[in-house]
């Protein structure tokens, strides 16, 4: 799956999440996913978009959450892809050592990494048929790795990186970086809707999106956008409409 087919996906999901979530939401049978802005919902009163973007942590470092959580998802789905020809369906969660780094040359890593994660699910599959699931850890395996649980399944095959995410505070700075960037796109949105929201996205148990949610949240922020929405994507589906000042 490309790279936008994959953002494209995670924005369906989204704002499915966030149709379930919002009262306030306009009823449309058939909304318009689409660019500048995401969404497009027809309504009695006229058309609304929907622009979403995802908040992330410092993304520019190499050892930025975001870049070490891609560095491990690759070296999982790889590893998986090699596992799905050869075995029957598992469910594999894996912990990666706190201590790991983005390497400068991520290719050949991602190849020799997933290749021994592959190895280690295969061979538990092939020693333990008898067995329903395992807890490994080193010195089982290799340093890289803090525990890999391998489970049988009767589906298809279910693997995931299961990192802690570390909590930062609610970032009224960054999500007003996050505003003024999208606020400066606002006229352009305009040309195909007659007023558009903001959907910021976060989600408390990945890494580089992990950030407070707030029952009460005093700070206004300065929009373009009629309203703007904070939504944490994970399983606990908390959404709150952030008070705003438009300019």
């Amino acid at each position: 799956m490309s790279s936008r087919n994959k953002d494209r996906k995670e924005e369906a999901i989204h704002f499915e999440l966030f149709k379930t979530s919002c009262k306030d939401l306009p009823l449309s049978s058939n909304p318009i996913h689409d660019d500048n802005p995401d969404f497009l919902i027809s309504h009695s009163a006229g058309v609304l978009g929907i622009e979403l973007t995802r908040l992330f942590k410092v993304t520019k470092h190499p050892n930025a959450p975001q870049a070490l959580e891609s560095f491990r998802h690759q070296i999982v789905d790889s590893a998986r892809k090699c596992c799905e020809k050869d075995i029957p369906p598992l469910r594999v969660q894996v912990w990666f050592n706190f201590n790991q780094k983005v390497p400068k040359n991520r290719t050949p890593e991602i190849k020799r990494i997933s290749r021994s994660l592959a190895a280690i699910v295969k061979k538990w599959h092939r020693k333990n048929r008898s067995e329903f699931s395992r807890t490994l850890r080193p010195p089982e395996i290799p340093a890289i790795f803090s525990i890999i649980y391998i489970a049988r399944i009767r589906s298809n095959h279910n693997w995931a990186v299961k990192n802690p995410a570390y909590q930062l505070n609610f970032p009224i700075v960054k999500i007003q970086s996050c505003i003024d960037e999208k606020n400066r796109r606002y006229k352009e949105y305009l040309k195909r809707c007659d007023e558009c929201w903001l959907l910021i996205v976060v989600d408390i148990f990945r890494d580089s999106q992990s950030f407070e949610i707030l029952d009460r949240i005093d700070h206004r922020f300065e929009s373009k956008f009629e309203r703007v929405y904070y939504v944490d994507a994970s399983h606990r589906r908390d959404l709150r409409e952030l008070p705003i000042i438009r300019i």
